[in-house]
């Protein structure tokens, strides 16, 4: 693997943070060590900020507002998502998908707590098996943020799974795209966006400097001009 790079922030005002619940867990975290053990394996500032605002203008004012998430972890980014959709009134519900039971237990009680359960729906087990099973009974999806495991495969298959089912004009956030995946080591979510996109089109916006070990966020749109001609509005 190339060296880490850190990306996320710690001197920043914690009133720019969309849910009390994540601001006082990034109270006092100033280090690695400290978001660790506060807000876990989250990407942090400014991308939960990204995410928030990308969301809320991403949500259909009358139309169905599936969210998917994968890599649940210890509900940081869960909290941004509900809260997006809290916030704009326009309804909708997070469908998140976490690996491991131990973080599984800690995020429901964190959304609990920051008051967004209603709006969320928890599901464990590995992404590349639960997901596809989801996606299929899904309506659509309008939203999805993809930061479960970081392997190509991992993420084709994740990508795979709700690609029929995005609408007109949904959005798809993959954090972690920073390629740091060396020589006879498995590609990783920069080699998976260039395969999106050769294998169905698109659009990529890559934000290089957000996040930490390993940074990067990027935003996946099919389309990106005429988008009104099918959004109703």
């Amino acid at each position: 693997m190339r060296p880490p790079k850190y990306f996320r922030m710690t001197d920043y005002d914690r009133s720019l943070l969309p849910n009390p619940v994540l601001r006082k867990l990034e109270k006092e975290a100033t280090s690695e060590a400290d978001w660790v053990q506060t807000t876990g394996l989250s990407p942090g500032h400014p991308a939960w900020g990204i995410i928030y605002h990308v969301l809320l203008a991403c949500l259909h004012p009358s139309g169905e507002n599936t969210i998917v998430e994968t890599g649940t972890n210890w509900g940081s980014s869960t909290i941004v998502l509900a809260q997006a959709i809290r916030d704009a009134g326009r309804g909708g519900r997070v469908h998140t998908i976490e690996l491991d039971a131990a973080n599984h237990k800690k995020a429901k009680n964190r959304v609990e707590k920051a008051g967004l359960s209603d709006l969320v729906s928890f599901y464990l087990g590995a992404s590349e098996d639960v997901l596809p099973a989801l996606a299929r009974d899904l309506p659509s999806v309008r939203f999805a943020y993809l930061d479960g495991g970081h392997g190509v495969r991992t993420v084709m298959t994740e990508f795979e799974a709700i690609e029929p089912k995005l609408t007109h004009g949904a959005l798809v956030l993959l954090d972690n795209t920073y390629p740091i995946a060396e020589a006879g080591e498995e590609a990783r979510v920069s080699e998976a966006l260039k395969q999106i996109v050769e294998q169905f089109g698109g659009n990529v916006v890559n934000l290089p400097f957000v996040s930490w070990y390993t940074p990067g966020l990027a935003l996946w749109q099919r389309e990106s001009l005429n988008l009104y001609e099918g959004l109703g509005v």
